[in-house]
């Protein structure tokens, strides 16, 4: 805790403006490296949603000692697997899409709220000011959905201090 709390206040002393995104990569990159138990993945958005970080290896066929599953175009799939993952336990889940995609997941996602288990969500693109992609890949009305389930706590960091926080609180719950 001491560890994060540093990674935070050094934050605070040097504030940036990047994306949130980057934000949140970044702070992937210092937690990450004190926790061998990661087991992160994206919808086949990784390059845009930034959840590799250099500790990620990808999980292979052939090889399982990755940190990193490549679920494709899968976000019911990959939210349902972490489930899995989460409630197996011995790791600490986390998987990515962009926040429109979360209307896919929503069944899983509901079902760990409802069980209190530990499956780090990370939603991006989540804004009208933002996409070639128009309307259909513009959410407005996901965040007040995410709010409003029970027993999931939900955080819309707006800087790099702010996806630091909501990191280390959800590493801790």
């Amino acid at each position: 805790e001491e560890k994060a709390n540093q990674i935070i206040a050094d934050l605070q002393a040097n504030p940036a403006n990047i994306a949130s995104r980057k934000a949140s990569q970044n702070a992937l990159e210092a937690f990450g490296q004190m926790l061998p138990e990661f087991m992160g993945g994206s919808a086949d958005l990784a390059p845009s949603n930034l959840t590799m970080w250099s500790g990620s290896k990808s999980l292979e066929a052939n090889d399982f000692s990755g940190n990193y599953i490549h679920y494709g175009v899968r976000e019911f799939g990959m939210t349902a697997i972490m489930n899995g993952i989460a409630l197996h336990g011995g790791f600490v889940p986390y998987g990515a899409t962009f926040l429109m995609f979360m209307e896919y997941a929503r069944n899983a996602m509901r079902m760990a709220a409802l069980m209190k288990i530990q499956n780090i969500q990370v939603y991006t693109h989540d804004s009208i000011g933002l996409g070639e992609d128009g309307p259909t890949h513009q959410p407005v009305e996901q965040m007040a959905s995410l709010r409003l389930t029970p027993n999931m706590n939900t955080w819309r960091p707006c800087d790099q201090v702010e996806s630091a926080v909501a990191w280390k609180l959800a590493i801790e719950r």
